[in-house]
């Protein structure tokens, strides 16, 4: 479905990431990460714009990394980012090109709903491994519960958590979490959650 509908998505995000509420969540992580040596990493970066974003509004001097498992999104993302970082296909669960400790943040932006709770655990592992001493991790995620229905759409499955639910998962694995909001989205059927943890 992401590599069929990666062009329109991309459009879509063009105005979207103007919204305040990522203004809000990438300003906070700038702070907190401003004294932390390391790349940014997204580990499902899609058409790029959260760290294009980033650099363009908060630390042009920091290195970021984006990780898509779908081709034509690394496409549109690197045309986007350009040199300054680096992207590739890949997946959120398996990080084996980046090193231990090595990165300053992770944020990982509505791509969990498509794993189920054992595997949502081993990515959150993989994140945790990656990151530095004090780096932290944002993530984004539809709150609820049961699956989410794409209609004809397509037939991929999706699933809702509870906040309760991720922030048990992140503690379980070694975050701490020091904020986590969960916000109603005009004109969708799913409230959004804000999880912002850091790495002891």
């Amino acid at each position: 479905m992401y590599e069929a509908n990666a062009d329109s998505y991309a459009e879509m995000m063009d105005k979207e990431i103007d919204l305040p509420v990522y203004k809000d969540l990438l300003g906070r992580l700038h702070e907190n990460i401003s004294d932390i040596p390391g790349a940014l990493l997204d580990t499902a970066c899609g058409s790029g714009h959260m760290l294009a974003m980033f650099r363009s509004n908060y630390d042009s001097n920091r290195s970021v990394i984006g990780i898509d498992i779908s081709p034509r999104m690394v496409e549109i993302a690197k045309t986007l980012i350009g040199e300054e970082g680096s992207v590739v296909v890949g997946e959120m669960r398996a990080l084996p090109n980046i090193s231990s400790g090595s990165v300053a943040a992770v944020i990982n932006f509505f791509a969990i709903h498509h794993l189920d709770i054992d595997d949502i655990r081993e990515s959150m592992l993989e994140w945790y491994r990656v990151l530095v001493h004090s780096g932290h991790l944002l993530l984004a995620a539809w709150e609820g519960n049961g699956a989410i229905d794409y209609g004809e759409e397509s037939d991929i499955v999706a699933l809702r958590y509870s906040s309760n639910e991720l922030i048990e998962i992140a503690e379980s694995v070694g975050f701490i979490v020091n904020r986590c909001l969960v916000v109603p989205v005009e004109g969708f059927p799913m409230d959004a959650i804000y999880l912002e943890c850091m790495k002891q």
